[in-house]
């Protein structure tokens, strides 16, 4: 644009800008309100200081004197710019109206991601469904959506590949898809998912949607993967350390092993519980976590036999098992293996205190 083109743009903005503050009309002010942003849209990089601020104060006052209707039209307009004022922009996002606030907390890209995460914990269904729905969403944000969101909400942020999700976020994800096959399909989808949210999915959904998490090749990103990695890996160590104390404690006779042991199965531990079982089973390691993870069925009965394990204790560890994808649970064992589980112990309790009963209710730790 040369000069005088820009000298007749601005003052032709500028006698916009003036009209606009002395109108009445609600009507002619919209209609000025819709001129104005639109030829703002098309010169962003033309408008001038003087310019920019006159535009933003004069709207945001504008805003609260038109009808909610109107209001909805202008916050349309508004969210295509690459820029509006940050206050006017919490301003709209935050209206209780979702025709104010949809445009703005779903199109409009400049809208700063604390402005989102307040909306987030105190909008409605609505306002959290329009968030869910923005083409990039930061884990942040989606910690909270993910939180709040009902089963629609959650559909539609599982649904949105841009939205990006923390460790915490995606287990809540995963939590919520669990009896909700429709948002199984969609988790399914994703290719983000952590290896931790791959075996919890694994563990809930059908056949055919595991198949399809199988078979698919994950287009992981590199930093994705890296991310994931140093998680589990603190995590690890972390567990490996708590599982060393734990059978420090055993051996004191601190805590019984039937206990710890059950506690590591609840918490889906399947590791740290084979090493944990380990203590009870006087043969190596490396061959106790062999046969419990990937041995036959009446393999595993036998050993835990020989740690001394009650029936209620052996279940959950076959059924997790069989949740990590390890081998298959059949609940109604054959004779010659319903014999050995019946005979498994149930007032004994080795590798541990005899203090109590081996087993009390669900796995507890017992007081120094």
């Amino acid at each position: 644009m040369n000069k005088e083109g820009a000298e007749g743009y601005s003052s032709g903005v500028a006698r916009d800008l003036v009209d606009l503050a002395l109108e009445r009309s609600s009507e002619k002010r919209v209609e000025l309100l819709r001129r104005i942003t639109n030829v703002y849209a098309d010169q962003i990089n033309e408008r001038n200081t003087t310019e920019q601020y006159l535009f933003d104060e004069l709207v945001s006052k504008l805003i609260d004197k038109i009808s909610p209707a109107d209001r909805a039209e202008a916050s349309s307009h508004l969210s295509k710019l690459p820029k509006i004022q940050p206050a006017l922009a919490q301003q709209l996002a935050n209206d209780r109206d979702i025709n104010v606030a949809g445009p703005i907390v779903r199109n409009y890209a400049g809208l700063p991601e604390k402005v989102l995460i307040g909306v987030a914990k105190t909008g409605s269904q609505d306002h959290l469904r329009a968030i869910a729905g923005r083409s990039v969403l930061t884990p942040p944000v989606t910690d909270v959506v993910v939180h709040r969101g009902d089963q629609s909400t959650v559909r539609t942020l599982a649904a949105n590949q841009g939205a990006k999700f923390s460790s915490a976020g995606m287990r809540v994800l995963v939590q919520k898809a669990n009896k909700d096959e429709a948002l199984q399909a969609l988790v399914v989808e994703r290719t983000d998912l952590s290896f931790e949210a791959i075996c919890n999915l694994l563990s809930m959904i059908s056949q055919g949607l595991a198949d399809r998490l199988r078979g698919k090749t994950l287009e992981l990103d590199k930093s994705v993967v890296v991310e994931h990695l140093i998680e589990w890996m603190d995590d690890r160590q972390q567990n490996v350390e708590r599982t060393d104390a734990y059978i420090t404690a055993i051996r004191q006779g601190d805590l019984k092993l039937v206990d710890v042991a059950m506690e590591l199965i609840q918490a889906r531990r399947l590791l740290d519980a084979v090493t944990i079982l380990a203590v009870g089973i006087d043969i190596d390691r490396d061959c106790v976590f062999s046969q419990l993870t990937r041995g036959r069925t009446d393999s595993v009965l036998l050993l835990l036999k020989s740690a001394s394990m009650p029936w209620v204790v052996v279940d959950a560890f076959l059924k997790l098992r069989r949740s990590k994808g390890m081998a298959p649970y059949d609940p109604f064992l054959d004779p010659q293996r319903r014999r050995i589980a019946i005979e498994l112990p149930r007032d004994r309790s080795r590798g541990g205190s005899a203090r109590g009963s081996v087993y009390e209710g669900t796995a507890r730790r017992h007081g120094r």
